[in-house]
């Protein structure tokens, strides 16, 4: 998207024209129609062109936990370590989508598991700082090291447990919020409501 004072009329191509258009030109001989079909809709030209933030096919469809396309893409040729603008590859987009087919046939496929992208975060790290667990034991399970540090000092494990402890900070609020100050407390026979105060 580009920013200009002046609003000019744009005339888009459908992509199905796109498609057809590419083909005919013979740019994209070699890919099924099914995924050339998929790369016009996200505006892709071609298997290694680039959209915002250096994101590539693989990388979007990683993301989506589209696991045919990532399949298509991956016969199809496409580098399965490419990084994008900060330094991340598709199996990072795949751990943010929680797609676990995605994610054995890129680590099948030979990504490495233990990247670290510019910020020195590995896709373990990032599952286990936004709570995702069962990433975690998959990624672990498929060899992910549990040894790394990030720049802060902390493992995987760390961030797994600061997320948790702000779960239940976050929950505790919410259930004051809700209760009017009063904190749960569970008492021998029930859960009931008390006020710090009384504590």
């Amino acid at each position: 998207m580009s920013l200009h004072t002046d609003t000019v009329p744009v005339v888009r191509e459908s992509a199905s024209r796109r498609v057809a258009s590419a083909v005919d030109a013979g740019t994209q001989h070699s890919v099924p129609a099914a995924l050339a079909t998929w790369l016009a809709h996200h505006d892709f030209p071609d298997l290694r062109s680039r959209s915002h933030e250096g994101v590539t096919p693989l990388m979007l469809a990683s993301l989506h936990g589209e696991d045919d396309v990532v399949a298509a893409l991956l016969e199809a040729g496409v580098p399965v370590d490419a990084l994008d603008d900060e330094g991340n590859h598709a199996l990072w987009y795949a751990c943010l989508a929680g797609a676990p087919a995605t994610i054995l046939r890129l680590v099948e496929a030979g990504i490495e598991i233990d990247h670290a992208n510019d910020s020195d975060i590995t896709c373990l790290m990032q599952a286990a700082a936004s709570g995702r667990v069962e990433v975690m034991q998959l990624l672990l399970s498929l060899g992910a090291s549990e040894g790394l540090y990030a720049p802060d000092g902390r493992n995987a494990f760390d961030m797994a447990a600061d997320r948790g402890f702000e779960l239940l900070r976050t929950a505790r609020r919410l259930g004051e919020e809700k209760h009017g100050g009063l904190r749960p407390a569970i008492g021998a026979d029930r859960l009931r409501f008390v006020s710090d105060k009384a504590a």
